[in-house]
């Protein structure tokens, strides 16, 4: 279970200061457990390690910066502070930050944030998504639905249709050469 932690009352919305920005050096199963990971994390001045069962934790996102709440910080719905614990038989020396822990949004997910340095705070306010990132392809300019379409005089219509009719039998005369050209080459076997 991933624990919440929140900036307490007395420190005025801002995060505990033990709440920090670390950079990802390892993630590692746990033996014997089925989501729990062993990572390795360093806040700039020390590294150390955090038990994570949170599914976004994963070897590929080595180099990022992750927030990590370090021994000592406030965490909600615990009566003490962060201390060091033995989880699965691997030492925690903190946890993953999810949203819920720093901005009161979804839970279950550590918090990435590249844009941030290593040993500085988190946010007080969840940090919008850059405009020029985007996880879907812009939409092309193009013949929408309900756009209105260019109006054509009767000429104009008279002309297309008969270009198209053109294409059409050239099309049609074009595949008629292909197989009369491939039955005269069968003919000799």
């Amino acid at each position: 279970m991933l624990y919440c932690a929140t900036a307490s009352t007395s420190f005025f919305g801002a995060m505990h200061p033990d709440i920090v920005v670390c950079e990802l050096l390892a993630v590692e199963a746990v033996a014997g457990k089925d989501k729990l990971k062993k990572v390795t994390v360093t806040d700039g001045e020390k590294e150390f390690t955090v038990v994570s069962n949170a599914p976004n934790v994963l070897p590929e996102k080595v180099g990022k910066r992750i927030v990590v709440a370090r021994v000592g910080a406030e965490v909600s719905g615990l009566d003490e502070p962060v201390k060091k614990a033995n989880v699965g038989g691997v030492v925690s020396e903190g946890m993953c930050c999810d949203e819920r822990m720093l901005w009161g949004k979804s839970a279950g997910t550590a918090v990435y944030l590249d844009d941030y340095d290593v040993g500085s705070q988190p946010p007080s306010s969840k940090p919008r998504p850059k405009e020029h990132v985007s996880a879907v392809a812009p939409i092309q300019k193009g013949e929408g639905l309900f756009e209105k379409k260019e109006k054509l005089s009767k000429e104009e219509k008279k002309a297309r249709a008969k270009a198209e009719r053109e294409a059409r039998k050239a099309r049609k005369a074009a595949k008629k050469d292909a197989a009369a050209d491939d039955a005269t080459v069968e003919e000799p076997s």
